[in-house]
């Protein structure tokens, strides 16, 4: 996704760009592995960033047959500020494919470029002809190639559903629902059936068993380590040196680049913390970065390991049917059905006038613009320094955002109920939330954040995939983590999370007092006394102001203003 760099060239590189390239020495060790391009290839093929799976290719005799292009452009690195860790996750894995691919017999052209995808798929055209690609996953990769006039879209073979399934389950127009969807799928291809075809455990989704808060009874599994070799280490030097404006930190360890490197996580996930998935998958602890998830979703996003794998061998698992039924969800339900909603909706993009947003969330820098997607809410706060480091006070939000600056990864509860929650009921713009997300987390792309932010984390398009907005006071992250203990905001004198969820009611009550989801929140809202309500505004105010500032919360003012 990503995409970079200026280093010695290969002679398919043009002589304008051969100069830049030949200026930046660091990355001779991979250049030099790839052999020159032979001429008497019989069809190209581009090889898009998150398409790093021998198994997505077109099916030739012989490997030599078929030439594969791949593309790195500092374009694409202008377009939004990547999470460092992100640049070097999909860059040192897209160069060990391009040689992995290279040792099957494929031929290689590797291009550096700093370029728009399309113009360089049509410089090649002129030499090459007409070239093949795999259905690209994002958007935006989709609409450059639309301008190319000799491409070749062939199907993705890494989804484990079609549109068909989606619109038999589902139907063409929304509203669209996931449980719909993942019944259909499990009867379909008769998963985690009994004989008589009923859901095994006698539930659909046993999501009710898996909401233990983590309490240290159970031991935590490290992740394994990843051997840093001379391929990865010229990724790391480079994007430290020529990508330092960008956001976040690059662990070296952490980098699984080779298709080894992807079955070792996985391998690990299986034989470690796949038992205890279930139980724990929405517990949060400041002591554990990712507690009991696989976080194989970097590498399955871009294909280094496919789902139908993780799919077949997690069904085979000894482990309890909770844990099971949980991961399976989150393969054939959550994943795949965001991936239909986002094709379907066209990533929610819109022609209305919206609040206009930041390009970039407002990370320092020129970045491209950003989409014009719904804002049902009307939300039109700038996303804080708070999200790019700055400390709030406010322990669960600053626990998981130093995760994600740190990492580039927080699990799927973090994500939702302490980053998209208190974003949307601070009044973030859905956009520049939407785009931080984007920006931040190694396993995110436009068809991950838009559904997942935008329609679950910000109820920003409405009722299209989710019945209402995913929003919660103190009580949810009190029980769910272990924050407010160490907190400096004492969680009933001083946290200003449950105002915020209050006043969130209030000044959005117009949006809900239709929604039967949200019949029991408004009738308590109604319920409370006007100087509760004003309270919580002034409570949500004054945490506005200081966020925007970058300046931590002071107890003493809060406790005032509740009191």
């Amino acid at each position: 996704m990503i995409v970079i760099i200026l280093i010695k060239t290969q002679p398919c590189i043009t002589t304008s760009i051969q100069k830049q390239l030949y200026d930046f020495q660091i990355v001779s060790e991979f250049t030099s592995a790839i052999k020159g391009t032979p001429h008497d290839v019989d069809s190209w093929h581009f090889v898009v960033y998150d398409q790093l799976n021998k198994e997505l290719l077109p099916k030739v005799n012989n490997p030599s047959e078929l030439g594969l292009i791949f593309i790195e452009t500092t374009w694409k690195t202008k377009q939004i500020p990547y999470h460092k860790q992100k640049l070097a996750l999909l860059l040192s894995n897209q160069r060990h494919f391009a040689l992995e691919m290279q040792d099957f017999g494929y031929p290689i052209k590797y291009i550096f470029s700093d370029k728009e995808y399309s113009q360089i798929i049509s410089e090649l055209n002129e030499t090459l002809g007409p070239i093949s690609v795999v259905k690209p996953a994002e958007l935006t990769m989709r609409k450059c190639l639309e301008k190319v006039d000799q491409i070749e879209i062939i199907e993705h073979k890494g989804w484990l559903t079609s549109s068909e399934d989606f619109i038999t389950s589902s139907g063409e127009n929304p509203p669209w629902r996931m449980d719909k969807f993942y019944r259909y799928i499990r009867k379909k291809y008769d998963i985690l059936l009994d004989e008589d075809k009923k859901p095994l455990g006698g539930s659909w989704s046993l999501d009710d068993q898996n909401r233990l808060p983590w309490d240290g009874a159970v031991e935590l599994f490290e992740k394994p380590d990843f051997e840093v070799d001379a391929i990865t280490r010229e990724v790391i030097e480079m994007i430290e040196d020529k990508f330092s404006h960008h956001p976040g930190k690059i662990i070296r360890e952490n980098i699984p680049s080779s298709s080894q490197d992807a079955n070792l996580l996985w391998d690990w996930a299986k034989s470690s913390v796949m038992y205890w998935f279930g139980p724990y998958e929405d517990a949060m602890t400041k002591e554990h970065k990712t507690l009991f998830h696989t976080t194989i979703s970097s590498l399955l996003n871009l294909n280094r390991i496919l789902p139908k794998k993780l799919l077949e061998e997690s069904l085979d698992l000894d482990i309890p049917l909770n844990s099971k039924e949980g991961f399976v969800r989150q393969i054939i339900g959550w994943r795949e059905f965001v991936r239909h909603i986002h094709e379907q909706t066209n990533g929610f993009e819109t022609s209305e006038d919206v609040i206009s947003s930041r390009n970039g969330a407002g990370w320092h820098g020129e970045w491209g613009e950003a989409r014009n997607t719904p804002n049902l809410l009307g939300n039109s706060i700038e996303l804080p320094p708070t999200f790019w480091g700055e400390k709030s006070g406010m322990l669960c939000l600053d626990s998981a955002v130093a995760d994600v600056v740190n990492t580039g990864y927080t699990h799927h509860i973090p994500r939702l109920m302490v980053l998209a929650n208190i974003g949307n009921m601070l009044g973030v713009n859905p956009r520049e939330l939407t785009d931080w997300f984007w920006a931040m987390f190694t396993d995110a792309y436009d068809w991950v954040v838009e559904p997942n932010v935008l329609a679950m984390g910000t109820y920003a398009v409405g009722d299209i995939m989710t019945t209402k907005p995913y929003v919660s006071g103190t009580p949810y992250i009190k029980k769910m983590g272990d924050f407010c203990g160490d907190c400096i905001l004492h969680f009933k004198k001083s946290c200003p999370v449950s105002d915020m969820y209050w006043n969130f009611l209030e000044e959005n009550k117009t949006h809900f007092s239709n929604n039967h989801r949200m019949a029991m929140p408004m009738r308590a809202l109604a319920k409370r006394p006007q100087l509760a309500k004003d309270r919580a505004k002034e409570v949500t105010e004054y945490v506005r102001k200081r966020m925007a500032k970058g300046l931590i919360l002071e107890p003493a003012i809060l406790e005032r203003i509740k009191s």
